[in-house]
């Protein structure tokens, strides 16, 4: 019997066989670049935990773009995004493009029946030119095929301020012409939140800000379905709610469940619960390892004691408690706790309540 191939793909940025739950944003974008210059949607931070589905977000929009003939240019992330966007980048974008990128040069004729020339070709877009004036051009070559420019930069976050600000210069410059062009960022919400607050991220600070937040539990359950009828199986309606309940409406774990799930059902037919329920003890250790422990690599001592002392209820924390746990006033406790709030760590569950805001980062917690 020949194994069908698992469908399902847990890996960080890599787009799934069926996206759901951003249907609004990408018909959103959709529009925007339809409507033309001044279009809000055409600038765009999205933001969002870990493995909530930013890049590929990302990818789809870019995909939009790129169906209505868009040249997209995806910025490199972290050091060097200015460095390689004007040497590399741009250049060969414009080469390739630019009816005018390369100047033939007579060399020497030949002479015989038949008269021969022999050329020289020289680059019109060295790597000297600026960033703005070659985004300029490679714009007004996609607007003569009526379309425009797409920027998109991934972990936002990343980005050395000094290349935000000469980006940003370039790409408002655009704007105030009325240029087809728009930008699209990604990044985690405390990343995104901190370089907001430098000088020179202008251009950011006006974006439209797209907050991912989890799939409904029946966007879940109905996308586990699909993918698992395209590629010729079926899974139970048990088994579609189990895996909707172990993925918290998480993206990346409802790919990581799925392809667990199906490699447990082996050849049979239909992937069950049990099947579904085994993934449990995996899922916990690769959100352990994955998503938790670099989220909480750059946490104060005091907040991770916080966190430490919530993790000892099995369910929401009253912050009195909490606080009566660390020894501290309650006050003290409600500066730590508004702290953890704007790092979306943990979130509020009612009247003196949080919780956390992670799916199994208190089993993480509990671990050490």
């Amino acid at each position: 019997m020949t194994r069908r191939g698992n469908p399902f793909r847990p890996s960080f940025g890599a787009s799934p066989r069926v996206v759901v739950g951003r249907g609004d944003l990408l018909d959103e974008f959709d529009v925007a670049l339809d409507e033309g210059p001044g279009s809000p949607m055409r600038s765009i931070l999205v933001s969002g935990a870990r493995g909530m589905g930013k890049t590929v977000v990302l990818n789809e929009l870019e995909e939009r773009a790129r169906t209505r003939g868009w040249h997209v240019l995806r910025l490199p992330e972290g050091p060097g995004l200015l460095a390689e966007l004007e040497r590399t980048l741009l250049p060969a974008r414009l080469a390739e493009h630019d009816p005018g990128a390369e100047q033939r040069r007579v060399t020497g004729a030949g002479i015989g029946p038949v008269g021969s020339v022999s050329t020289e070709i020289s680059q019109t877009y060295p790597a000297s030119q600026s960033v703005g004036s070659m985004l300029e051009r490679l714009t007004e070559i996609a607007e003569s095929h009526g379309t425009g420019v797409l920027l998109t930069l991934d972990e936002v976050q990343a980005a050395p301020i000094d290349d935000v600000a000469r980006l940003a210069s370039a790409y408002q410059h655009l704007l105030r012409d009325e240029r087809e062009v728009a930008f699209v960022g990604a990044g985690l919400p405390v990343g995104i939140g901190t370089l907001l607050d430098q000088q020179g991220s202008t251009f950011l600070r006006r974006a439209e800000r797209v907050d991912l937040t989890p799939l409904r539990h029946d966007e879940v359950r109905d996308a586990a379905v699909r993918t698992v009828r395209e590629a010729g199986r079926v899974i139970s309606p048990e088994g579609a709610e189990r895996l909707s309940e172990i993925a918290h409406g998480y993206p990346y774990l409802l790919q990581l469940v799925g392809y667990q799930a199906w490699r447990a059902a082996g050849d049979d037919e239909v992937i069950t619960a049990t099947d579904v329920g085994t993934t449990l003890p995996l899922v916990v250790d690769r959100m352990s390892r994955l998503v938790h422990t670099p989220a909480l690599r750059q946490v104060p001592q005091g907040q991770l004691d916080y966190l430490r002392a919530m993790a000892a209820d099995d369910g929401p924390s009253s912050t009195g408690e909490v606080a009566a746990r660390l020894g501290v006033s309650k006050q003290h406790g409600n500066v730590v706790r508004s702290r953890l709030i704007d790092r979306e760590l943990i979130a509020p569950a009612g009247h003196g309540l949080v919780d956390v805001a992670l799916p199994y980062l208190r089993e993480h917690l509990r671990r050490g």
